[in-house]
């Protein structure tokens, strides 16, 4: 744990020690796992398919209760923490938006703001929705749009939860964020997130396009499907030897003409075993 306190760049902002998930009905289960997620720093979640990336952030948000260990926001223990002002530090964006009613994007991205506490019209949920590329939507309901701009409104309100400004010791754990966004969008992902990472935001994002992953992570974290979790470097996650360990697949390493490496899925069909 950080000696100083949360506003100082790399202080440990949400951390998790011995963290064990038991899947009910399956003779499986998710860690034991150690997660420390540093201001200022982004990691990359992967892993395959119902390995536990959606379940792992849930818990690292309070979300689900944990068969072991303990999760803590700064120096606290998570499940001791008051729901606002979890809120106000910690944003959970999920893969997918289910909404029981029509509310439109602005009053949307607005629940995020009064999840924190903070008046609904303030300009982090105009900031939210504009960063977004969400102005011209801003009125329109949410069903109405298609599945990759409710990815962004759920964006822009996990944006406007965590407010403007300075962010150090707040979180973001996003859930396959750019798995619907089209190649702009995507791309414009990648730069929100770096900025917001600049300003002190430790981020989370589970993701499957490994070589987006590996363009915007700092370093990464693997499940595998054994529900065990390992770290990774940066390197590691351009890097098929390991890539395949977590995937059991092929991967085959590029060198773009400006230098960048990236591990792509390999020609080789079916599973690999081995060898």
């Amino acid at each position: 744990m950080a000696g100083a306190g949360v506003d100082s760049p790399g202080d440990l902002a949400l951390s998790a020690e011995g963290l064990v998930h038991r899947f009910g009905g399956h003779a499986r289960q998710l860690g034991p796992a150690d997660v420390a997620l540093h201001s200022g720093r982004i990691v990359a979640l992967i892993g395959p398919n119902g390995s536990g990336k959606s379940t792992l952030m849930r818990l690292l948000a309070g979300l689900l209760p944990l068969d072991a260990g303990v999760v803590r926001l700064g120096s606290s223990a998570i499940s001791g923490s008051g729901e606002r002002t979890r809120a106000a530090r910690l944003a959970l964006c999920p893969q997918r938006t289910s909404l029981a009613f029509a509310f439109t994007v602005r009053e949307y991205v607005g629940f995020g703001a009064y999840a924190a506490g903070r008046r609904v019209g303030n300009n982090a949920v105009q900031e939210a929705i504009n960063r977004l590329d969400l102005t011209e939507l801003s009125d329109v309901p949410m069903p109405r749009l298609s599945v990759g701009q409710q990815q962004r409104a759920a964006l822009a309100r996990s944006i406007a939860q965590l407010g403007s400004g300075s962010l150090h010791g707040k979180v973001l754990l996003a859930d396959e964020p750019a798995s619907a966004l089209d190649t702009r969008h995507a791309a414009a992902l990648l730069g929100i997130l770096k900025d917001m990472a600049g300003k002190g935001l430790a981020i989370m994002v589970a993701a499957h396009d490994l070589a987006w992953a590996a363009a915007v992570a700092d370093e990464g974290l693997a499940i595998n499907p054994n529900g065990t979790v390992k770290p990774m470097s940066a390197a590691d996650l351009q890097d098929p030897a390991e890539l395949e360990g977590v995937f059991d697949a092929s991967f085959e390493q590029f060198r773009a003409d400006s230098g960048r490496v990236v591990a792509l899925p390999g020609l080789t069909v079916g599973p690999r075993t081995g060898g």
